[in-house]
């Protein structure tokens, strides 16, 4: 389900009595060991609350699915889908525009806020109106009701403090770690309490919200920013002159991404777009988190180095080779192994799903190597190459989506979305020419992964003719656990006696850790 929100140096952010940052220290001249420190530090952060935070709503998503139907979750698809439109459409981009601005951005945070808590409060009317003409379009009444309930989130949103931006910024990643955690921890205990008492939408509903209370106020706990209301319209102007290139861009990233899910629901019911949303969840699981992880950590990284084209590359080669390695053997795992994790871990009532989450699987590759370019050319300012990588996709899903939805149903959906990131990659390749990479250097990065993605594949072949009469959840697991292994050795080997992919790239991240 592709619930949509928007985003929000050595010394990290004090703070005096008054609430101020200091980011005097925060220099843009800074040694290439520290930095490196840094952002590894980052990333382990990051990744570290990725992977709690995603196994935790794995566990929420599994528990739902088994006790709510496709049907329930193409309703909350909609109120979410129905927020979405709305908070894309009115994006600001202040806050890529904070974090990529050099020098003390201090003075500029009210303003950013006061924005950012007006437009809460606009979109949070608007939908409230607008709610029953939601439930018209997708000929579901029930969705209006919900919406209106989910608008106070809408505003929460607005009210959360605007320092958190100083995590990225700063590669503060601990800090982030919990105020992505706590919530997603909350977020299960409610879910899943209330799925199994009400067994309908209205979970979803309410779990939704209590993330959302429980995030502003965290954000407050968390950061000792204090906003005030303020605006200053040459300020608000200098930030818009950057953000309007990260709006235009998540204007196309949202019709690449959600026009999907609003035709689908349209054309083949509220059902047929909870089965997609489901198949897109799951499949999509590894290049999400990839994506967030670059996006969160790389872009600030880039920001500081972008006088310096060699540095850039190798920052860019090492984020990309990293990408491949992980995302491939998990695609290829996914592709294989979908029939048992369809119906092992969500039921028979899913079984509709197995070729939408191979065939997203694919997608999920595809948008988790093109992930990779959108912080370098956001955080360099070239933030018009995003918006026409995205621009390609959403001309190539426009193309195709009627025929192939019509023809094929949800798997024709799929198919759409696959050529549409596929087109992204032209674009794309202009990463080579930021950084100073030659092709020859870029193009050798994916055949690392090819050797372990081959060993899930027979992992995932040999576990299956081995225990093939096991139940659907427990042949999952065997074959999780021998693709596991083989992937490990090698990943492993591949390491020791090539010097690279994953395994290469942790002893890299473990020694620059030790010798900053």
């Amino acid at each position: 389900m592709r619930w949509m929100t928007e985003d929000q140096a050595d010394k990290p952010a004090l703070a005096d009595s008054e609430g101020s940052i200091d980011n005097s220290e925060l220099s843009t001249d800074q040694s290439e060991p520290s930095l490196t420190s840094r952002v590894v530090k980052g990333v382990a952060w990051v990744f570290a609350g990725k992977f709690v935070s995603r196994g935790l709503q794995l566990v929420k998503f599994v528990v739902l699915a088994r006790l709510l139907s496709p049907e329930d979750f193409g309703l909350f698809g909609i109120v979410m889908l129905a927020i979405a439109t709305l908070g894309t459409f009115t994006q600001t981009g202040f806050g890529a525009a904070l974090i990529q601005r050099r020098g003390n951005t201090e003075d500029f945070l009210d303003t950013a806020w006061t924005v950012q808590v007006i437009r809460g409060l606009v979109v949070a009317v608007a939908l409230f109106a607008l709610a029953p003409l939601v439930g018209w379009f997708f000929d579901e009444a029930r969705a209006a009701a919900l919406l209106r309930v989910m608008c106070a989130s809408v505003v929460l949103g607005g009210l959360v403090n605007i320092g958190v931006i100083y995590f990225r910024k700063e590669l503060e990643f601990h800090k982030q770690f919990v105020y992505d955690l706590v919530p997603a921890g909350l977020s299960l205990i409610v879910g899943v309490a209330l799925a199994y008492r009400l067994r309908s939408v209205w979970a979803l509903i309410w779990a939704g919200m209590a993330t959302a209370v429980v995030q502003c106020i965290l954000s407050y706990i968390i950061h000792p920013y204090r906003p005030r209301v303020r605006f200053d319209g040459p300020q608000a102007a200098e930030l818009f002159r950057f953000g309007r290139w990260v709006l235009g861009s998540s204007v196309v990233v949202f019709l690449a991404t959600h026009g999907d899910d609003a035709l689908l629901g349209k054309l083949l019911g509220t059902a047929a777009l909870g089965l997609y949303q489901i198949a897109y969840q799951l499949s999509n699981t590894s290049a999400t988190e990839m994506t967030h992880l670059t996006n969160t950590v790389m872009m600030p990284t880039y920001t500081n180095v972008q006088d310096d084209r060699e540095r850039l590359g190798r920052a860019f080669l090492q984020v990309y080779e990293l990408v491949v390695c992980i995302t491939l053997p998990l695609t290829a795992f996914i592709t294989v192994a979908a029939p048992e994790i369809v119906l092992g871990l969500l039921g028979a009532k899913w079984e509709a799903a197995v070729l939408p989450l191979q065939l997203l699987a694919v997608a999920g590759f595809i948008r988790s190597v093109a992930a990779t370019g959108g912080p370098l050319f956001v955080g360099t300012g070239r933030p018009h190459m995003d918006f026409w990588m995205n621009l390609c996709r959403v001309g190539v899903i426009g193309i195709t989506f009627y025929p192939f939805t019509k023809a094929w149903g949800v798997a024709g959906t799929s198919l759409s979305v696959v050529l549409g990131l596929a087109a992204t990659i032209p674009v794309w390749a202009t990463v080579a020419s930021i950084g100073a990479i030659s092709w020859r250097t870029l193009a050798a990065k994916t055949p690392v992964a090819m050797p372990a993605s081959g060993a899930v594949l027979v992992g995932v072949v040999a576990a299956r003719n081995l225990f093939l009469p096991l139940r659907p959840a427990f042949l999952l697991a065997a074959e999780a656990c021998v693709a596991a292994l083989m992937w490990g050795f090698v990943t492993l080997a591949l390491g020791r006696y090539r010097k690279a992919g994953v395994s290469a790239q942790a002893m890299k991240a473990w020694r620059a850790i030790r010798t900053a």
